[in-house]
């Protein structure tokens, strides 16, 4: 599946679904305060001794660790503000074998914090993850853990540790919103917007402007399509390309010379909104911003920041 048709994973699912000891530590370490959640006597046994927030930490505890429930705990005390409810979190991650302590992946290393916000889809999603981050402190460092199952047909996962620190906790900002069309074309006349030339063989091309990309939704339709309206619930097939703003092409159906088939569910927020209400046929310009693209430090090596997509829907799916 292409780029462009993954779904941006919440941080929750990287959490369980990524994956050394060294250095000792005295029992002075531990912090015995620091609040937990789920199966946490999991966890008595992880010592965390911190080296700043740009340098991954020493982690050591009993190995195998046994996980057959999720568990969180706040292993070293933060002492900045009390993350509230509806934060939008910073961490650092490092994932370890649960079951010999080597490291297998850090944020530190590559430089590229991520991010979590504190929500109720979180606690529905993770109530133990969201227990314990409400109420901890920034700078602290919490071990995490859930158990892995199986996917059918392949062998067991190796189950993980996960140690991250809290960066920072604030009140995110407003989510982007969907410019409308008269806003759209103030940006136009200014010049603000990408310009679209679709060559005699229909692959498109892309000219930046200047200035910064816009930091709303931008849905500029080029031709009006003429058949059946999508709605966020349906399944499309379309050709596309898309571009990081400034010009780099990272993804193109036009390179396979046929459309691809996705559900309008399963892309990055900025595709399903913008292409909600568009009609089989329209040939669109979205500008993404990254909250509703990959986001500014993305995983997996999809593109960061906004984006640019020239968009034509051929198609809609029949109803199942």
């Amino acid at each position: 599946m292409r780029k462009v048709l993954a779904i941006l994973l919440p941080v929750l699912l990287f959490l369980t679904a990524c994956g050394g000891g060294g250095g000792g530590q005295s029992e002075a370490d531990v912090y015995t305060d620091g609040k937990t959640a789920g199966a946490a006597e999991s966890l008595e046994s992880v010592r965390v001794t911190d080296a700043g927030d740009e340098t991954a930490p020493t982690v050591e505890f009993d190995s195998p660790l046994t996980i057959t429930e999720t568990a969180a705990r706040a292993v070293t005390e933060g002492d900045g503000a009390v993350i509230e409810a509806g934060n939008e979190v910073s961490l650092h991650l490092m994932f370890l074998n649960a079951d010999d302590g080597t490291v297998l992946q850090d944020s530190y290393s590559e430089g590229q914090p991520q991010k979590i916000q504190v929500t109720e889809e979180l606690k529905t999603a993770d109530p133990v993850l969201y227990e314990v981050l409400v109420g901890t402190k920034v700078g602290a460092q919490v071990a995490y853990t859930a158990p892995i199952e199986a996917q059918e047909g392949q062998e067991a996962s190796q189950n993980r540790l996960l140690v991250f620190k809290v960066l920072s906790a604030e009140v995110p900002p407003p989510p982007p919103e969907v410019l409308t069309p008269e806003e759209v074309a103030q940006l136009d006349d200014a010049g603000e917007l990408p310009t679209i030339t679709v060559g005699d063989d229909g692959v498109p091309s892309i000219e930046f402007p200047e200035n910064e990309a816009p930091a709303d939704l931008v849905v500029k339709v080029l031709e009006e399509g003429t058949g059946e309206e999508v709605t966020e619930a349906d399944t499309i097939s379309a050709n596309y390309t898309g571009w990081s703003w400034g010009g780099e092409e990272f993804d193109s159906s036009f390179a396979g010379g046929e459309p691809i088939e996705f559900p309008l569910t399963g892309v990055i927020p900025g595709w399903t909104q913008g292409l909600s209400g568009q009609k089989v046929g329209a040939k669109v310009l979205l500008v993404i911003p990254s909250e509703l693209a990959y986001g500014d430090a993305p995983t997996g090596g999809q593109p960061a920041g906004p984006l640019a997509f020239y968009v034509e829907i051929v198609e809609k799916a029949a109803a199942e």
